[in-house]
């Protein structure tokens, strides 16, 4: 049984940091997606090359989400943070500093990186401070405040884009001072909670002989063995082919096939991440009531199919606003639950947790990318609406994988054990 004592109050100080480290990022990330239409006009470029801006973070992040589970592994989760946290500003200042389309996307390569290697510390931070009762409500914390992220850099881009005289690199770079200070407070502020070295390796009753990996054998070797974690790869992969490019070209479609304007754009692509955040709030609760997860997964990914859908196809209009909104209950309804499940897959330590989180994410990252390149591209044949359209059935697939995955909650436990 967990030992109660292990998990020190310091948690919570642990929880405002990773809140920050959730928030910030996001806003980072999502920042630019408003400013498409200005920086198409500023810098001359395509829609496809615009879209780069987006793409190239996530295949950033696609290529060292691996890391993440290695790193925490030599240096611990919070150096393992704190290197991501690095990567995160030095990107996030440059943009004031350059003229340079090239040198942009450089900035935003070193954000991928470091979305890359906190891919799997967010995990890895849960299990290592929290008792499993507790859990499900902070993943699901994680994933609101994250998507509150993307609220917010849609809602406050265009009014600070306006209060900074229509400049969109003073926008970004103000991001960027506030990604400054937040690494500085992980930096002083975070431990690691070596109290829970040895205690609870799987988050539920589990065997003291698997509480760290194999030395012969890689901790990511381990994970890519398990069924489970190929389905969530898979499940992800397609939520990210479907979901990622709406997020990035939503208010670009809004505007430029719809005729609304760049304020009017963002603030319904931010009901995103307002659904989101209900959501998420609702799931935590009902994943710590019930002891169940998977029944938070598919069906929330069938909303997801929809919402894509219509969000593509409706005229300006209440069922538009709704099918943004259903987007968003999906996309953080089922986050949490996924990464709870990972966290009570038999025999799962911190590391291989994190390093299980961190290639589910980092594949997912990288198809991300892939879709909003993609996506860019086939815009320019067939428009961008058709374009969206076919990426959002790809949805079914990871409808299909959440439907085999099997349920890891207690109250699954409690069922095998009285069978």
């Amino acid at each position: 049984m967990e030992s109660q004592p292990s998990y020190s109050k310091y948690r919570w100080v642990m929880l405002v940091l990773s809140a920050l480290t959730s928030l910030v990022p996001t806003i980072i990330f999502v920042g630019p997606t408003v400013f498409i239409p200005m920086m198409m006009e500023d810098l001359n470029i395509t829609t496809a090359e615009a879209g780069i801006i987006v793409t190239i973070v996530l295949l950033g992040a696609g290529l060292t989400g691996t890391l993440g589970g290695p790193l925490m592994s030599k240096f611990g989760i919070k150096h393992t943070r704190t290197i991501a946290l690095v990567f995160y500003t030095i990107g996030g200042l440059v943009p004031l500093f350059t003229s340079s389309f090239t040198v942009l996307l450089l900035s935003r390569i070193l954000i991928g990186v470091g979305m890359g290697i906190a891919a799997g510390t967010s995990v890895g931070v849960t299990m290592d401070w929290y008792p499993p009762k507790e859990r499900p409500l902070i993943n699901s914390l994680n994933s609101i405040l994250s998507l509150a992220g993307s609220f917010l850099a849609l809602v406050l881009a265009i009014p600070v884009y306006n209060a900074m005289g229509g400049s969109w690199k003073m926008t970004l770079e103000l991001f960027g001072i506030v990604m400054l200070i937040t690494t500085i407070l992980w930096i002083i502020f975070a431990k690691n909670n070596v109290q829970t070295v040895s205690a609870d390796p799987a988050g539920i009753e589990a065997d003291p002989s698997v509480t760290r990996p194999v030395a012969k054998e890689s901790v990511l070797r381990q994970v890519l063995r398990r069924k489970e974690v190929i389905l969530l790869i898979v499940a992800y992969l397609s939520f990210m082919l479907a979901s990622q490019s709406l997020q990035t070209f939503l208010p670009t479609y809004y505007q430029t096939d719809l005729m609304m304007s760049a304020a009017k754009s963002g603030t319904i692509t931010s009901l995103i991440s307002l659904a989101s955040v209900v959501a998420g709030v609702l799931v935590g609760i009902l994943m710590a009531a019930s002891g169940r997860r998977k029944i938070f997964m598919w069906p929330l990914l069938v909303l997801l199919l929809i919402g894509c859908v219509g969000s593509v196809t409706l005229p300006d209009g209440w069922m538009l606003y709704g099918s943004v909104i259903l987007i968003g209950l999906a996309l953080n309804g089922w986050l949490p639950a996924m990464f709870t499940s990972v966290m009570e897959l038999e025999g799962m330590t911190p590391e291989k947790a994190g390093a299980a989180q961190g290639v589910i994410l980092s594949v997912g990252m990288f198809g991300g990318a892939v879709s909003t390149l993609v996506i860019g591209i086939i815009a320019e044949y067939t428009g961008l609406r058709n374009a969206l359209l076919y990426f959002s059935f790809l949805a079914v697939f990871a409808i299909i994988a959440t439907l085999i995955f099997p349920e890891t909650g207690p109250k699954a436990n409690r069922n095998r054990a009285t069978m």
